[in-house]
């Protein structure tokens, strides 16, 4: 990748931003180090590698190297054999303990969850040692001392330090507190000079107390004298430290001999940890610019790719500058696709050379593996590679050596670029004369046509506007700037080209319009009028930009109400075909409950009865029963017939329309799944499709497409003015009987959840049909499942008005009262 280019569109200013989100100096050094690819593979793989620790570090935040360093140098010191301190070994541990553990956690993520393959497989290359980690731990502790553990002749060695240590200060103590001493002694105390143990003397007394002078005071009125009687005290314990100094020694280089046997494999957990802590630094760094994966595009994708295959060139959704701080505008840019160069226009500091700069940092953040900050869909193109010359746009006055700087370095990149280059210029053809200038800028656009290079380039010229009109491949557009408050928008607009507004700026700041006008005179009337066309086709395109974006608001509006009413129609298909099958059900289930009665009563006839006048009776009525059963037989079997494909019942029609074609009237008999069970029609459906139904001595509204139609108001009438017959006949005996209130209280106290909720629902049908106002449910105490789960339905059941406990003195939390 172009050096240059990395340094003019501040990629290494990304670089140093990610660097500060790494965990250790292996890692920053990675980081600093980033450069893009220009490979399709290692670009889509270091994207996945981003994205895939974002999502880990979004699922598990504790995830992280810990304490690993790079212990590199370290490990190169032991295999050369040199020793190593105790704080060497111990950094060397804990990068091995660290490794260990971020490779278990991101393989264990990887099991669990899956999604995390290309991280599990580099943490898969870090080798656990744990028998180097136990031999550190065992030999060294936390605080980077050696242990006693270390070794036996360690241990042994520290125990007789003590011990001659203890007899050392023992007979101090000794001295400093015998009376024979006192007057000689400046004061009482114990200090240490050059390592040995000494007590002030007054030295006027120095020759009371013999010894080794080791220091003085700074008037000299005090001597500090190791005592003859303590030397060979000090001398053994002096002795047993330098065997511990020398025994610790060893320890360590045994301990540097073991990390050298594995240095290979301690080097390799190092690169890889910091390949993770750089993957890590890259998504946190990505939540800090709110960044998202970029879709990769090839260069052979762009403009004219092969034969069948669509066009898909670079696309910034709401891109924005990873560098800018504040309220920072974002702008959208396509390239490659329909164009393959952009040309720029618009004010000074209107935001051309940041919008140029945009697209060559994403596109470089995006080929290192980097999120960019844009929207999701965006798109990046993987170049070999990116090309810039950018210079202060800032400037007003810009020399022949500015204009010679520029071009030696056009003149490199048109040698060096192809068709698979990004190619970023800024102010082409600007600091020498403007009519050369502006011919020696299309001229280079059109050698970039014919190179078949993406561009983008910033001008002034509006020959060069007219030029990327007239041109296929190239394309206008330009950044907006608000007249009224002279200040720039930022906003980036494809295909439309910008204009200078020098004469409006200046009327703005005040300058007089007499000489606004006259410099209106001295512009070619040529090019006025080119500015003019172009300034028309701008508005008209604002124009088509705004209708096509109504159209298509309408357009999705019109999609998702297409899309509700087919969801509409399927639940309505479904409320049909459920309907069907609970009338078919339950016109068999009369069926077969009507040829039970008959079987029955004609066991009954025929088991034979006595002549009696009673049991004549019985024959008699058992015969009109049979008549009548047989009679409701062939209904039944009619109506199974016509329910085979029940009706749709709905409110939307007139209510005037007759029942044949769907609609309720009042005395029709409906089936109510709700409460499973049989009611009459009080009233014709309403304009929201309610109806109110009797059930027994219960009145309710319901929607009337929940309701299947079991018999007609007049066919209804005929039955029941048959029944009122039958039973006003003298002598005549009916099969109806007073169906019993049921009770009011039930016991579920034992019974499985499932079992007793199933019956409570059979229950609250009966006691609603009945008209009863509350029921009392026993269900105990206990653990409070059964309770809890019949409370529960209750609270839903649509029977229910309200549901508390019972009070103290009747039950209280054993049982519930239910308000119907």
């Amino acid at each position: 990748m172009n050096e240059k280019a990395l340094h003019t569109l501040e990629f290494t200013k990304i670089r140093e931003k990610l660097a500060s989100y790494t965990s250790f100096s292996a890692g920053r050094e990675l980081a600093l180090a980033l450069t893009p690819s220009n490979q399709m593979e290692q670009v889509q793989r270091g994207q996945r590698i981003t994205t895939q620790a974002l999502r880990l570090l979004s699922l598990r935040p504790d995830v992280s190297i810990g304490a690993a360093k790079d212990v590199r140098e370290v490990v190169r010191r032991a295999e050369l054999g040199a020793a190593l301190d105790s704080a060497d070994v111990l950094m060397v541990a804990d990068t091995l303990r660290a490794g260990r553990v971020l490779r278990d956690a991101i393989i264990r993520a990887h099991s669990q969850r899956g999604g995390f393959d290309l991280l599990a497989f580099m943490a898969d290359g870090i080798t656990a040692l744990p028998q180097v980690e136990a031999e550190i731990q065992r030999c060294i502790g936390d605080d980077g001392q050696v242990l006693d553990s270390a070794s036996p002749a360690l241990a042994r060695i520290r125990v007789n330090i003590r011990t001659a240590h203890n007899r050392l200060m023992s007979k101090l103590q000794q001295i400093i507190s015998s009376p024979t001493y006192s007057r000689a002694l400046q004061e009482p105390v114990i200090s240490m000079r050059d390592g040995r143990y000494v007590v002030p003397v007054k030295r006027e007394f120095q020759g009371q107390l013999r010894g080794i002078v080791h220091d003085q005071s700074n008037s000299g009125a005090t001597v500090f004298v190791e005592p003859l009687a303590v030397v060979d005290l000090a001398n053994e314990w002096r002795q047993w430290q330098m065997e511990e100094e020398q025994e610790i020694e060893r320890i360590l280089r045994e301990l540097a001999a073991l990390i050298g046997r594995y240095a290979d494999a301690i080097r390799t957990n190092v690169e890889i940890l910091a390949d993770i802590d750089l993957a890590f630094a890259k998504a946190r760094y990505s939540l800090a610019i709110n960044g998202v994966e970029p879709e990769l595009v090839s260069t052979s994708q762009l403009f004219a790719p092969e034969p069948g295959a669509h066009p898909r060139g670079l696309l910034f959704k709401n891109a924005r500058h990873p560098l800018l701080t504040g309220h920072v505008v974002p702008i959208t840019v396509e390239l490659g696709e329909r164009f393959r160069i952009l040309v720029i226009t618009g004010p000074n500091t209107g935001g051309k050379t940041v919008a140029l700069k945009t697209v060559g940092l994403l596109t470089l953040m995006a080929q290192a593996g980097l999120h960019i900050p844009a929207e999701p869909g965006s798109r990046a193109v993987v170049f070999n590679n990116v090309f810039a010359d950018i210079g202060d746009e800032q400037s007003i006055e810009q020399s022949l050596s500015t204009f010679s700087s520029h071009m030696s370095n056009i003149v490199q990149i048109l040698k060096e670029a192809d068709r698979h280059s990004l190619i970023l210029l800024d102010e082409l053809g600007a600091g020498t004369d403007p009519q050369e200038g502006s011919a020696l800028a299309r001229a280079i656009i059109s050698y970039l046509l014919d190179l078949g290079a993406v561009a983008v380039c910033t001008t002034h010229y509006s020959e060069l506007k007219a030029f990327a009109f007239s041109t296929p491949g190239v394309q206008n557009a330009s950044v907006e700037f608000d007249i009224e408050t002279l200040s720039p928008t930022y906003r980036l607009t494809i295909g439309v080209p910008g204009r200078s507004n020098a004469f409006a700026i200046a009327g703005r700041l005040g300058l007089h319009p007499a000489i606004i006008e006259r410099a209106s005179r001295y512009i070619d009337p040529e090019a006025q009028g080119l500015e003019d066309v172009l300034e028309q086709i701008r508005r008209e395109r604002e124009v088509a930009h705004a209708e096509r974006v109504g159209a298509e608001r309408a357009r999705r509006e019109l999609e998702r109400r297409r899309q509700e009413l087919e969801r509409h129609l399927a639940d309505i298909e479904q409320i049909k075909l459920k309907a069907a099958e609970e009338a078919r059900a339950q016109v068999f289930q009369e069926l077969d409950t009507l040829r039970e009665e008959r079987r029955r009563l004609r066991g009954r006839v025929e088991a034979g009865l006595t002549a009696t006048s009673d049991e004549a009776f019985s024959r008699q009525w058992v015969r009109e029963a049979q008549e009548r059963v047989e009679e409701l037989d062939r209904q039944v079997r009619a109506g199974a017939a016509r329910h085979s494909r029940p009706r749709r019942i709905t409110g939307a029609a007139t209510p005037r329309t007759r029942p044949g074609s769907g609609l309720l009237r009042p005395g029709d008999v409906v089936y109510v799944p709700a409460l499973d069970a049989e009611g009459e029609v009080i009233s014709s459906p309403t304009g929201n499709g309610q109806v109110e139904v009797q059930v027994g001595a219960f009145k309710m509204r319901v929607p009337a497409a929940s309701l299947t139609l079991r018999r007609a108001a007049e066919a209804h009438r005929q039955v029941k003015r048959a029944e009122d017959g039958a039973t006003g006949s003298a002598g005549r005996y009916t099969n109806r009987q007073t169906v019993p209130a049921p009770p009011l209280e039930y016991d579920f106290r034992g019974w499985r959840v499932e079992e007793a909720i199933e019956e409570m629902d059979r229950r609250l049908n009966q006691a609603v049909l009945a008209g009863m106002p509350f029921l009392r449910i026993i269900h105990g105490k206990g653990t409070g499942a059964l309770r809890a789960a019949m409370r529960e339905f209750l609270t839903k059941h649509p029977l229910v008005k309200g549901v508390e406990p019972a009070p103290i003195e009747a039950g209280g939390e054993g049982v519930t009262i239910v308000r119907l």
